[in-house]
């Protein structure tokens, strides 16, 4: 069981000097600051409770914006509106309390080791719901049912907490409680739980989130439809999370080009493999949302293609484009035993002219020499020399125009189409 030190909030120079900068109100920090703290773990998210309005916490947010160097502005919605400073060291958001009392404030949080308030500046250290003994014994326990049931994204939160705290255990009454209201999740708001997603892809254990998903029965509501989830898929490949990480990944430099694109798109490989467009909605940063549903999506087909033929293995660096690092990181994660080295030599080498090769033919002598107004028919034409080009069947431009009048002549009859 973990020790607590509670010295490390009396002692805390950063929050004193927070304190002072805010201009010494009545104010409480709590939240990951106190837990994180109290374990001995660093921590640069402050969650500060001030009494009083939102009005009323301005003053004290833009004090304390000017001394980081920051600003100060206004992020949620209704009665859930908080002050945010960011700075490229720190977080700090100020709750004002509003008609809640300190005690109605810490019994509708989530979970009782984010409950212990430390008032500032030299405490005491308050806990009304049995934190500081949960976190001793290393328990995450969920305060109330109803705290759960009004905030969905806390039941994948749970998962989250369970992958960043080795050694603590979910209780059973909590686990239940997560279970029964696991298809609650679809009605969170999609960006939210992208963004618990995202943090819960960059830990180190994070292949303890994913089983506790799978356990809790969270995973197959989080991506929509739930239909699509292939819960075997993900059981038998849970090995895979555990592989993509520096020290235990056959391609070290692929996955540090792939970065956190290759541990989502496993997630979206046991989801059904959606579009990019489904995806949307999470709010990942484009590049990172795109590659991570392309490399899913193009997963079984580079696991069949790895011990294929080299036009094979160019036509999949082709057709994945920039999301190849992340297609190759996570097959090699899912099956390292192949021969991934000499694949990612050629992306290395070759990759740039592989994804967009100097045309042969141009659209319009292609149009021309087929007889073919623009539209979907001499897209597909232009993409069918496309492949053959990349496969290195076709090296020169008359090589390019025997093999187009050959391949129209067998496909005609289906070029047109839908």
């Amino acid at each position: 069981m973990p020790r607590l030190k509670m010295s490390a909030l009396s002692r805390d120079l950063l929050l004193r000097g927070v304190w002072d900068a805010l201009g010494t109100p009545e104010c409480f920090v709590t939240g990951g600051y106190v837990r994180d703290r109290l374990l001995g773990r660093p921590t640069v998210d402050l969650d500060l409770v001030l009494p009083g309005t939102l009005e009323k916490a301005r003053g004290p947010a833009r004090r304390l914006a000017a001394r980081l160097d920051g600003s100060a502005h206004l992020l949620g919605r209704d009665d859930k509106r908080v002050w945010r400073i960011e700075t490229p060291a720190l977080k700090v958001e100020l709750w004002p309390l509003g008609d809640l009392d300190l005690e109605r404030d810490i019994h509708r949080r989530d979970f009782t080791v984010n409950a212990v308030m430390w008032r500032l500046p030299d405490g005491p250290l308050i806990d009304q719901v049995g934190g500081a003994p949960d976190l001793r014994a290393g328990t995450l326990r969920a305060i109330r049912k109803k705290n759960l049931q009004d905030d969905p994204v806390r039941l994948l939160r749970a998962a989250r907490f369970l992958a960043q705290f080795p050694g603590f255990k979910i209780d059973e009454r909590t686990a239940a409680w997560i279970r029964s209201l696991a298809p609650r999740v679809r009605r969170a708001p999609p960006e939210r739980l992208g963004q618990e997603f995202l943090k819960l892809v960059t830990l180190a254990n994070r292949r303890r989130g994913f089983e506790a998903m799978l356990d809790l029965g969270i995973l197959r509501h989080t991506v929509r439809p739930a239909a699509a989830f292939d819960r075997p898929w993900i059981s038998a490949n849970l090995d895979a999370v555990s592989r993509l990480r520096h020290d235990a990944h056959p391609l070290r430099t692929a996955l540090s080009e792939a970065g956190d694109a290759a541990a989502l798109a496993f997630l979206l490989k046991a989801s059904g493999s959606p579009h990019p467009d489904a995806v949307a909605p999470f709010a990942w940063p484009r590049t990172l949302r795109i590659n991570a549903a392309q490399a899913a999506r193009n997963l079984d087909a580079a696991l069949s293609a790895v011990d294929g033929s080299p036009a094979e293995r160019r036509a999949l660096i082709h057709r994945a484009g920039t999301a190849f690092p992340a297609t190759i990181t996570l097959a090699a994660a899912v099956e390292p035993d192949h021969e991934w080295e000499r694949w990612w030599r050629q992306w290395r080498e070759h990759g740039a002219e592989l994804i967009e090769p100097a045309p042969l033919l141009a659209g319009e002598e292609i149009a021309a020499l087929l007889g073919l107004p623009p539209g979907p028919a001499l897209g597909r034409a232009v993409a069918a020399l496309t492949d053959a080009q990349v496969r290195n069947e076709v090296r020169t431009r008359g090589g390019a125009v025997r093999w187009l009048r050959a391949w129209f002549e067998e496909n005609t009859p289906r070029l047109w189409k839908n």
